[in-house]
């Protein structure tokens, strides 16, 4: 008898083992990885003015490209910028695609049961772009055609907003393309189109015929994403995020975007501030 449990315990133990060295080092963080191809692939948005996007001449330009740039230093190792959307800065993460996506990401509940976030690195908040003298407050847009991004957070919170407040659920009509929401918002398809209020100034600057709804429905909380359940990666990450405030780089980074004297990323004019960064008070 004691000779068959010892067999049977030692058929256990190697099939462990078997299943163990056939499925690989589950345990190993992002970080080694990073480290050992001395590479961090960060999805970055290449649509989103002023904070990631490509501009005329190909190159990429905006605060999230300055603010990977400079974790990729501290990181001490090359990047690879890999182009994201709203959709795919979750999925590529998922599927191992990228390391890291500074993608302008509002930190939700939903989302963090998809992927985990660093500490966060930029507020802002949601409103509407309306053609001048349409509409002057949330309350007069509800109930109406509206365009949002696919994949938007905006697309939840204006709904929820509204149900809140007793009007009907809004019309959405979402799109892939912000430039195409801004045309069917100047050809009056749509009455407004909602985003974070830092990308729709920065859409709008330049074009007197259109104007942001004062005040904000959700305010946004932006989060770098990261592989879910790799603290390792996540510490070196916030570490990272700490040294970069911690030494000014970060407010340089800010004003050089959102300051007194910034231009939009298009090029077109000055814009306001209505974000706020991680040394504000929310």
């Amino acid at each position: 008898m004691r000779n068959k449990v010892t067999v049977l315990i030692t058929l256990s133990l190697l099939a462990v083992f078997l299943i163990s060295a056939c499925s690989g080092d589950d345990s190993a963080s992002t970080y080694d990885q990073v480290t050992k191809d001395n590479l961090v692939r960060v999805g970055i948005r290449f649509d989103n003015p002023p904070l990631s996007f490509i501009d005329e001449g190909g190159e990429w330009i905006g605060f999230d490209v300055d603010l990977s740039d400079q974790l990729a230093e501290r990181l001490g190792v090359e990047i690879e910028r890999v182009r994201v959307d709203e959709t795919t800065r979750i999925s590529f993460l998922q599927e191992g695609q990228i390391d890291l996506a500074v993608a302008s990401m509002n930190h939700t509940r939903p989302r963090e049961d998809a992927i985990d976030f660093s500490v966060t690195y930029f507020w802002d908040n949601q409103s509407f772009l309306v053609r001048k003298g349409t509409y002057g407050a949330l309350a007069d847009i509800m109930g109406k055609k509206v365009a949002a991004n696919a994949g938007s957070s905006t697309i939840p919170a204006w709904t929820a907003y509204s149900a809140a407040h007793g009007d009907p659920e809004p019309e959405m009509v979402e799109f892939t393309d912000k430039i195409a929401a801004m045309q069917a918002l100047r050809d009056g398809a749509v009455e407004g189109y909602t985003e974070d209020n830092i990308t729709l100034l920065a859409l709008a600057a330049g074009d007197p015929e259109l104007e942001l709804i004062p005040g904000g429905f959700n305010p946004v909380q932006f989060g770098l994403g990261l592989p879910v359940n790799d603290s390792a990666w996540r510490d070196q990450v916030n570490y990272a995020l700490q040294e970069i405030w911690k030494d000014g780089s970060y407010m340089a980074i800010y004003d050089k975007w959102f300051g007194p004297d910034a231009a939009v990323g298009s090029g077109r004019g000055p814009i306001d501030r209505p974000a706020r960064h991680i040394g504000r008070v929310a």
